[in-house]
């Protein structure tokens, strides 16, 4: 058993998007959101959130429906 099972690729322009997302200069909280298309087996960009905060983005997600998350907080401490 030293196949691997593949149950969906990712979509080529997603994984560039996250590349540069993942390298990215801003210091802004942000997100990428996706979601499976079941209809094409692929992992596909839903939405971009920019200068988001961890509710709001909590808010623009669906309650039943899964999604997958990559995101970047600003990382500095206020005291």
């Amino acid at each position: 058993m030293s196949d691997s099972l593949v149950v969906c690729e990712v979509d080529p322009e997603l994984k560039e998007k996250l590349r540069k997302f993942r390298f990215r200069k801003e210091t802004d909280n942000a997100a990428i959101i996706m979601k499976v298309d079941r209809d094409r087996q692929m992992v596909v960009l839903e939405e971009e959130f920019q200068n988001i905060s961890p509710d709001e983005l909590k808010s623009e997600l669906p309650e039943r429906q899964p999604r997958l998350q990559a995101g970047a907080a600003d990382d500095v401490r206020r005291e």
